[in-house]
């Protein structure tokens, strides 16, 4: 895809965003939590970096030998928060989760338990 800029100059953008590049963006102040909470879904009140750091620790604890390290995870890991908020439960712990069920059941209406 691509962008052209007011001086006509014609730019190449990627809308695969990579970790890495969400985590510098915050850093830098470009984006913020709120951008980043776009990445959830029915307003959870969870951080996607949070998310991130916790998908990587799963990474790190799994791969103690041969890893990458946190920028070199980023920058080749794209974000799948369908994937990686069972992850983020699973290695904060099963009250947090039990918590943050209860929670977006209680905003979203959803019954809880499983099919």
């Amino acid at each position: 895809m691509e962008i052209t800029m007011n001086d006509g100059t014609v730019r190449e953008v990627d809308i695969n965003v990579n970790a890495l590049t969400l985590f510098k963006l915050q850093k830098e102040g470009v984006i913020n939590g709120n951008f980043l909470k776009g990445f959830m879904k029915e307003d959870m009140d969870l951080d996607p970096i949070s998310v991130l750091q916790a998908v990587y620790a799963a990474y790190r604890q799994a791969n103690k030998e041969d890893y990458l390290k946190f920028d070199a995870f980023l920058e080749s890991y794209q974000l799948d928060i369908e994937n990686d908020l069972p992850i983020y439960f699973a290695v904060v712990s099963r009250q947090a989760k039990n918590k943050f069920q209860k929670s977006f059941s209680a905003k979203t209406g959803a019954l809880s338990g499983k099919k």
